[in-house]
């Protein structure tokens, strides 16, 4: 097994870059995954007192910690290894 390094804290709400899949509740990529600008993931592992932090604050289900990062990865792959490790995704 390869090593993961450390990432360091995430800058919004502190603490480790690291959420276990299980604690997916959503992902996806915008505006689409055939031309992807952003990934999007939502997860409940981050303490509930902090889901409102960031992005959160306009998160109308406070179900999650909402997460944005810029595509500059293989999406297809990305949304593969989503599947793959079984998050969840709430479809349209």
């Amino acid at each position: 097994d390869e090593i993961l390094k450390a990432s360091g804290e995430n800058f919004v709400v502190g603490g480790a870059n690291r959420w276990d899949y299980d604690a997916f509740v959503n992902w996806d990529f915008f505006p689409s995954v055939e031309y992807p600008i952003l990934v999007y993931f939502k997860e409940n592992q981050t303490p509930e007192e902090k889901w409102n932090e960031g992005p959160g604050q306009f998160d109308k289900s406070n179900t999650g910690q909402l997460h944005f990062f810029p595509a500059i990865a293989n999406v297809k792959q990305l949304k593969e290894q989503f599947q793959l490790r079984g998050c969840a995704k709430v479809e349209d």
